[in-house]
Order: structure tokens, then C-alpha cells, then sequence
């Protein structure tokens, strides 16, 4: 008799690392992030509200505002992928063609880029939630933290950069928003010269 239960298969993850591979490529990797405008002022912002994300619950306004932004970089992609006719999207394929590849794949990239860095913004919200509380001595974590002969209190010592950390990503995420509307406005620049080359380019009959 043949089990139907389903094997395990490392096909989903490599599916998954092709696909953010993919997603990052498209973006710009790593020189695209460090040369970003929004990630210099997230950091500009970041340091000029250490007063408040150092004293105050900073992950609490995170979590109750970046899961309307996730919703609303999610329906907006949505929209994009369904926008114009084929005819149109083959256009946007041969357009503002670069190492990024198309416009089209790469207006495609900034929103995945908008939702991985909400994403990745929400898990360290949450994260910083669940570890807001006063270490216990006889806790599970003080004793790992005690199996590797670091202080009890060392939880203390980490918050303020984990903090720092959230916080920027947590801004970082909502200037994504607006990255995201630039790269659409720029999308619409980019068809409007389109337009204009198709009317100005000459007809047969014009030709005779």
C-alpha cells in the first residue's frame, strides 16, 4: 500500500531563494539600497527620534499602522499586475530597459521591495512586542543567556540597538510607500513618451 502523505522537499525553499534572488536583482541589489535617498533619510529620521524609540513602545504604533501599508502595497501590486491590456504590456517591456531589466520588471521589483521591507518591519515590531518585559532570573532565557556565561540583564544591553534597528526599518518602510509612487509616476512618463513616439512615427500612407 502507497503512502500518500507528502515527502519533504527542499524545492520550495530553492523556489523561494530564485524568487528573492530574482526580486533583488531586478531592484538593484545592494548598490540600490546603500545610494537610496529614503534609506539616508530613514536613518537621518531614525536618529532624530532616539529619544523616543529608547524610552517609549515604539513596536505598539508599528504594528497597528504597517499592516494597512502591507494591505495597501499588496492591492496596489495587485492592480499593477492587472492594469492596461496585453498590447500595453508589451510596451512596457521594451521600455526603460537597463541592467534592471524592463520598466515593467522593474516597477514589479520596487513594489516586492515595498512589501518585503513592510514585512521584515512587522516580524521585528512583533518581535520587539514579545521580548518587552522584565527578564526573569529563573526564566528559560536567562538561563541559556547564564549556559553561555552572559550577564542575566543582557537583554537590557541588547534592546537599544534591536530598537534601533526596528525603528529604522519601521520608517524605512512607510518612505518605501512613497518610493513606490514615484516609480509609478515615473512608469506614467515613461508611457506618455510612448505615446508621443507612436504618433509622431510616419504611416505608410505619409511614407507614399
Amino acid at each position: 500500500m502507497t503512502s500518500t502523505e507528502p515527502k519533504f522537499s527542499w524545492q520550495q525553499y530553492r523556489d523561494l531563494a530564485s524568487g528573492v534572488a530574482g526580486y533583488w536583482r531586478s531592484y538593484g541589489a545592494w548598490r540600490e539600497v546603500i545610494c537610496s535617498p529614503f534609506v539616508h533619510i530613514a536613518i537621518f529620521v531614525t536618529v532624530l527620534s532616539s529619544g523616543y524609540w529608547m524610552s517609549s513602545p515604539w513596536h505598539a504604533t508599528a504594528v497597528s499602522l504597517l499592516p494597512n501599508l502591507l494591505g495597501f502595497g499588496v492591492t496596489g501590486y495587485a492592480i499593477w499586475i492587472g492594469w492596461g491590456d496585453e498590447k500595453l504590456r508589451e510596451a512596457l517591456m521594451d521600455i526603460g530597459k537597463g541592467e534592471k531589466g524592463s520598466g515593467y520588471v522593474q516597477i514589479s521589483a520596487i513594489f516586492a521591495h515595498f512589501g518585503m521591507v513592510q514585512c521584515i518591519a512587522l516580524v521585528l515590531a512583533l518581535v520587539a512586542s514579545a521580548l518587552d518585559y522584565q527578564l526573569s532570573p529563573k526564566s528559560g532565557l536567562a538561563c541559556i543567556f547564564h549556559s553561555l556565561s552572559l550577564p542575566t540583564d543582557t537583554m537590557s544591553y541588547l534592546r537599544p540597538f534591536g530598537a534601533a534597528v526596528g525603528y529604522f526599518f519601521f520608517v524605512y518602510a512607510i518612505f518605501t510607500a512613497l518610493e513606490t509612487t514615484l516609480a509609478l509616476f515615473r512608469l506614467a512618463g515613461w508611457v506618455q513618451k510612448m505615446r508621443k513616439m507612436q504618433k509622431t512615427k510616419p504611416t505608410p500612407q505619409n511614407q507614399q
